[in-house]
């Protein structure tokens, strides 16, 4: 009974040890693994110009899990803290949930922390210095294992970018508009879930091919 009860505390002590890094992470993983990454080519923020804007959905497809840890980061801008933390904000995104991320100048009159609109806990600011900042944006998943499913109800839920579906704009201020990011890497660029075989083609007139008898959608989207 002693051994067991010392058994039971060291677990409990190692819990402990783990939570924070999770809970508590910074900044993002040096990782190259292609379902903890999604990036999008271009971003900037220029004082008096423009900013950037990025959205990140969780659509609860049937294979996602719940809860979903991310990492955005600024890649080639100088930002008011100039390190890896200070580079990139970390959040965890609920199914039906969007959190909203900006890249923009510290001194912006409207997007800044001292403004309640954006100080809410789904909305994230990334702060550049007061000079013309022009990268990229780097997506990572807080996980290191993405593709191990956690068994729901008897069903494998999923938590790597493929679950979610990440958007943005390049915002020019003055005109009121600005240019559509692609992020390579979230949902719209996963593969067809289950197997190929269940693929059943028609032709142009809506006529089944082969055997099957009615037109049926290829199974879903949502796993690399």
């Amino acid at each position: 009974m002693k051994n067991i009860k010392q058994l039971i505390l060291f677990a409990l002590i190692g819990m402990l040890y783990f939570a924070p890094a999770a809970s508590g992470q910074t900044q993002a993983d040096a990782t190259r693994e292609s379902t903890r990454l999604a990036i999008s080519p271009y971003a900037q923020a220029v004082p008096n110009d423009s900013y950037t804007f990025i959205g990140v959905s969780h659509p609860s497809l049937d294979s996602a899990l719940t809860q979903i840890g991310v990492v955005v980061e600024a890649i080639g801008m100088t930002t008011t803290i100039n390190n890896a933390a200070g580079r990139a904000v970390v959040f965890t995104v609920d199914a039906g949930e969007t959190h909203r991320v900006f890249i923009v100048n510290q001194s912006n009159a409207t997007i800044n922390s001292s403004n309640a609109s954006f100080t809410d806990s789904r909305t994230h600011l990334i702060p550049t210095v007061d000079t013309a900042q022009f990268g990229a944006v780097r997506v990572t998943t807080v996980t290191e294992a993405p593709l191990t499913g956690t068994d729901v109800g008897g069903q494998d839920k999923f938590e790597n970018l493929s679950q979610l579906s990440i958007w943005g704009i390049v915002f020019i201020e003055a005109g009121g508009a600005g240019f559509a990011m692609e992020f390579i890497g979230d949902m719209a660029d996963s593969t067809i879930g289950g197997s190929i075989a269940d693929v059943k083609h028609v032709n142009a007139l809506g006529t089944p091919i082969g055997p099957v008898s009615v037109n049926t959608t290829p199974p879903g989207r949502g796993i690399n």
